[in-house]
């Protein structure tokens, strides 16, 4: 059975995105066409587009900036040509090496995603600060109007 491929138009719908993002994505190569038409149109398989959802995912998610991105499609393309180094590999010395340079990558992975964590922290802290001003100074008018509504009593 023949691959189902996608023109640009398929993959933009379904993902949400413009042409414009789907093409700069390709200039800076995170992602390639499968394929391109007799007329030139680009045409895209399932694979693209789970990788193109694994981009949006970590953009959305992650806060991830495209160079960002970039290095971790990277570690995952070499994870996964590691493990499928380790499972051909019988030598227990060999086998450990690829264990250790994985571990290498994942620690990688590991600290992109605690940096951005400390940033959303540092940042939630900062708007939690300005709320809390922002209640101070609506408890201030609100004793300031009743002293106010009480002076006019008197």
């Amino acid at each position: 059975m023949k691959e189902q491929l996608l023109t640009v138009e398929n993959v933009v719908t379904m993902l949400g995105i413009t042409s414009r993002t789907l093409h700069y994505y390709e200039q800076i190569n995170l992602i390639q066409p499968a394929m391109r038409t007799e007329g030139g149109h680009r045409l895209y398989d399932v694979a693209v587009v789970d990788k193109l959802k694994h981009i949006l995912h970590l953009k959305e998610y992650l806060g991830a900036s495209l160079q960002e991105i970039r290095f971790i499609l990277e570690a995952e393309d070499a994870l996964g040509q590691l493990r499928n180094l380790f499972w051909q590999e019988t030598s227990k010395l060999e086998k450990t090496k690829i264990l250790r340079e994985s571990m290498v990558l994942l620690e990688s992975q590991v600290k992109i995603i605690d940096d951005k964590i400390d940033a959303l922290k540092m940042m939630r802290e900062g708007f939690v600060k300005r709320m809390e001003k922002c209640k101070s100074y609506e408890q201030e008018m609100e004793i300031a109007n009743i002293q106010s509504n009480e002076d006019k009593e008197h």
